[in-house]
């Protein structure tokens, strides 16, 4: 009578071994192939990318220390929604935004664009570990479109270093780090295009140009140097289509700067934007000689003066020389502007002049002009 006896799994196992060492030893084209496939080794070298290798580590430098201090914002406000069928009819709806800030105070304070957080009623601030924090409105700049918001005090943030935009030069590395279209904690880099691009919008401030790409959802966070220091705050981009073309701008770190000086003696307000209502510009020798102006002094003169305005209200007059304002030495029109934007509507601009020879110091305040017509 025979055995019923099954062969045992370590036989089959044995042979399908046997069978592969004599395959790998009778065939070692397909063995040199087959151990391509379960190697480590690279195409390229370590040694001959040893520059790219340095720079990808100072990339991933960069996102280490930025990481933690960049923060998504989401806001929530309620909009009127128009029916296009009915004009009575209209519905209102709960809508949401998201943008990106900074912290940059270990007491939770954070910056970010005043377009990021306008109207909004509900401000919600997701840290780099998920968590979402309340965020409490602190004051804002319209104009510059800064704001200054702040989280309660924890650990489980960092906060950013802020650099030197006067420093920063074309060709210059230039990372960003933001939420666009609420992907969190996105990190491109691109370099500087330009340094100071002017007037390009309402606002006359300058702004740093970068090739970065930013979209919707960027703004508020950090342009930032290769060393991880903020050198400017992503504003707006340039685009046909409304997504990054390699256009992008920030505000400059250091202008920055003034702002929030300004919104931290303005706790609570959003400061409105006002003009002083004067036509000036830099004079030539012969104005300069004819109405005594010392030619070494830097400064503005003053053409024209706006009927109603804040520079007819505070007694300015046609042919004022400017030399400074609020302390600030003035060298053109854009330094007069920025004094102008910084100050805000109901700020007052101590300026120093020379009137018919004679330095003179005046006190104008920065009207609303709709409280005189």
């Amino acid at each position: 009578m025979f055995s019923n006896r099954k062969i045992p799994k370590i036989v089959y196992i044995n042979v399908v071994l046997l069978f592969v060492i004599l395959f790998a030893i009778f065939f070692p084209e397909i063995r040199e192939s087959l151990s391509h496939l379960t190697t480590s080794s690279r195409p390229i070298p370590p040694r001959k990318q040893m520059q790219a290798v340095q720079l990808q580590n100072s990339f991933r430098n960069v996102y280490q220390i930025a990481g933690k201090s960049v923060v998504s914002i989401r806001t929530k406000k309620t909009e009127t929604i128009q029916n296009p069928y009915h004009y009575f009819d209209s519905l209102e709806e709960r809508v949401a935004a998201v943008g990106s800030g900074i912290i940059i105070d270990p007491r939770g304070f954070l910056v970010t664009n005043y377009h990021v957080i306008r109207s909004a009623e509900v401000i919600e601030v997701i840290l780099h570990n998920g968590r979402v924090a309340p965020a409490r409105f602190v004051g804002s700049h319209e104009r510059a479109d800064i704001a200054l918001l702040k989280i309660s005090e924890s650990d489980d943030y960092g906060y950013a270093a802020l650099g030197n935009s006067d420093e920063v030069q074309v060709g210059d590395w230039a990372i960003a780090v933001g939420s666009p279209y609420g992907l969190e904690k996105t990190f491109t880099v691109g370099v500087v295009s330009a340094r100071s691009r002017e007037d390009l919008d309402e606002t006359g401030q300058t702004h740093i140009q970068i090739d970065t790409a930013i979209n919707p959802g960027s703004s508020g966070g950090p342009l930032l140097n290769i060393y991880g220091e903020v050198i400017g705050i992503n504003r707006l981009i340039r685009s046909t289509s409304g997504a990054s073309a390699g256009i992008g701008f920030a505000i400059p770190i250091n202008y920055a700067k003034k702002v929030l000086k300004t919104i931290e003696m303005n706790v609570g307000k959003n400061i409105r934007p006002a003009t002083l209502g004067v036509v000036a510009t830099v004079p030539i020798t012969q104005h300069r000689e004819a109405l005594g102006i010392p030619l070494q002094d830097l400064g503005v003169l003053v053409y024209d003066i706006e009927p109603d305005s804040s520079a007819h209200f505070g007694g300015m007059e046609k042919f004022d020389f400017i030399r400074s304002v609020n302390g600030n030495l003035i060298r053109n029109t854009n330094d007069l502007r920025e004094q102008v934007s910084l100050a805000g509507l109901g700020g007052v601009l101590r300026i120093n002049i020379i009137r018919k020879s004679k330095i003179k110091d005046i006190e104008i305040t920065l009207i609303e002009k709709k409280y005189y017509e």
